[in-house]
């Protein structure tokens, strides 16, 4: 378990010091869109397939799956973009306090996000046969990736949570004004007020 912590941490430290060199302190609600937009898209995708008269075509049922797991990487790197801009703040206890809320709302959606991912995974279609044929679609052709309620209920949780946590985010910077140039550390707040036209 040592080993394992040890690994995180030194994974953790090489992000935040390369990454903070290659990006600046907005790259975190550049990418907080994306997975908002993906996860939003793959539950009414995954509504309209329940809704469709004809469930053999399974076209919403297949661009569900592939919009949720856009939406995985998406939340990744916006997770990574995260960890990156909270290290150019400075924190008071009120929005250090809010900024672990918002980690585990974010950590929440991911969760129930990639169980949703995980469920259609393992979902298997019934096998239809047309002159000896499988017809319809699959997950690489395993039979897999199956639309089920399970997935989309657990989809929903995860629209739910990330609702939380980007109202959560938008908080911190519009009432408490995180991430602006009055909070940032000062070497970067120096570096800001450079960089800007007047």
């Amino acid at each position: 378990m040592g080993f394992v912590k040890g690994l995180w941490n030194g994974l953790l430290s090489a992000w935040i010091a390369i990454g903070t060199h290659l990006f600046p302190h907005t790259i975190h609600p550049m990418l907080v869109h994306f997975p908002i937009v993906l996860l939003y898209l793959a539950l009414l995708v995954e509504i309209i397939q329940f809704a469709t008269k004809n469930r053999r075509d399974r076209f919403f049922d297949r661009a569900s799956f592939w919009i949720l797991t856009l939406s995985l990487f998406a939340l990744v790197a916006t997770a990574l973009a995260g960890i990156l801009a909270e290290q150019y703040v400075q924190f008071t206890a009120t929005t250090t306090a809010m900024l672990s809320a918002h980690q585990r709302d974010a950590v929440l959606t991911g969760v129930f996000a990639l169980a949703a991912w995980v469920v259609r995974f393992v979902s298997k279609y019934p096998v239809r046969e047309v002159k000896g044929r499988e017809q319809g679609w699959s997950l690489f052709r395993t039979g897999r990736g199956r639309s089920s309620l399970l997935a989309t209920i657990l989809l929903l949780g995860a629209v739910i949570m990330v609702s939380i946590t980007g109202s959560l985010g938008g908080s911190m910077v519009y009432h408490y004004g995180v991430g602006t140039p009055s909070t940032l550390k000062p070497q970067y707040a120096v570096a800001q007020s450079h960089s800007h036209l007047p």
